[in-house]
């Protein structure tokens, strides 16, 4: 049952972009061909933010230091926006029939729509996360209910 679940996330995941990109289209930030240009992309961008992101984000954070400590952690949404933007525009490098306009409005609507329907049907993307954190937190207190004689 969990795969079936975590395939409908993705499913669910790569139409949020989709329409994320369908939208930016229609306010004219990008441009595409035909509709499975829009599915390709979609499923790239799927790819990109599932495996590549990540990796982007931590040498991002890194590089970004001061930036964050002179925001107070506030210019990680900065950090964040500027990894969406790089997908997108590997995204863009690697399509053929898919071409950016305006570069920044298009990553804001297309992360903008995905967060919204990600956080309307209750996707929590930290959740892994926050298992990991909780089992940590279990396991440390299992270990102090000890009774050492």
């Amino acid at each position: 049952m969990e795969v079936a679940r975590r395939l409908g996330v993705l499913v669910l995941e790569w139409g949020s972009l989709a329409l994320g990109v369908f939208l930016a289209k229609y306010f004219g930030f990008l441009n595409y061909g035909d509709p499975v240009t829009l599915a390709v992309v979609a499923v790239v961008l799927g790819l990109f933010n599932s495996f590549l992101r990540p990796f982007l984000l931590a040498v991002f954070m890194i590089v970004s230091i001061p930036i964050l400590i002179l925001t107070l952690g506030l210019g990680a949404y900065l950090v964040l926006f500027v990894t969406n933007g790089a997908i997108l525009a590997l995204t863009d490098s690697l399509i053929k029939d898919f071409h950016l306009n305006n570069w920044a409005m298009a990553t804001l609507t297309i992360s903008i729509t995905s967060w919204m329907i990600s956080s309307s049907v209750g996707i929590d993307q930290l959740k892994p996360l926050r298992r990991a954190n909780e089992a940590k937190a279990n396991a440390r207190k299992t270990k102090d209910d000890a009774i050492d004689i």
